[in-house]
């Protein structure tokens, strides 16, 4: 893999707090394109739900997967592209809602919106990433467990593997106190079983 790229790949300019944009730091980032990469699951088609500016989209890419990087803002989809085509990165871009997916992916990764803001938001992801994908590889807050197990529990779906990390948020919105905010979180595999 290209570290150099992806190291490099941008950040968002202008968070938007509603949309609860936090880029997945650059090491989460790696370390879930290694653990999918290990497992096979980047050797198809991928899609990345919610991509903000592309992180795990451009990993992906990186080691030759098909993928489409999904993404309802389109200024932090401008910077994906830019940064893509100047890399000569081959990754399909889509502006819109996840809720209008309609095609079939072999995996999905994604950082979706953790529902802080916006509560359900994550529900959102899950749901469509169950529906449209064979694998899931997710990162949600670790107080969130609960409620994501007994919500892929009551699905077509089981958790493969659970890896607990610290997740880091730089001080990134105006209701930020920290410099940098360490939140517990968790990176499911998920397998549909559809």
């Amino acid at each position: 893999m290209n570290f150099k790229i992806l190291t490099n790949s941008p950040d968002f300019k202008d968070p938007d707090p509603r949309l609860e944009q936090y880029a997945t730091p650059v090491d989460t980032a790696l370390e879930i394109i290694k653990k999918a990469n290990s497992r096979g699951h980047l050797s198809g088609k991928v899609a990345d739900l919610g991509c903000g500016t592309g992180r795990l989209a451009i990993g992906a890419a990186i080691l030759g997967a098909d993928v489409t990087g999904f993404e309802i803002d389109a200024k932090a989809l401008d910077i994906a592209i830019q940064y893509s085509r100047e890399n000569n990165l081959d990754i399909k871009w889509v502006n819109g809602a996840i809720e209008n997916i309609d095609e079939e992916f072999d995996t999905v990764l994604m950082n979706p919106p953790f529902g802080a803001q916006r509560p359900g938001a994550d529900r959102i992801f899950l749901e469509k990433a169950v529906e449209i994908a064979d694998n899931i590889w997710t990162i949600h807050m670790a107080e969130t467990r609960n409620f994501v197990e007994k919500f892929i529990g009551s699905r077509s779906a089981k958790i493969e593997s659970r890896y607990e990390f610290d997740f880091a948020i730089p001080r990134s919105m105006s209701f930020h106190t920290k410099d940098i905010a360490n939140q517990k979180a968790i990176l499911y595999h998920i397998a549909s079983l559809r």
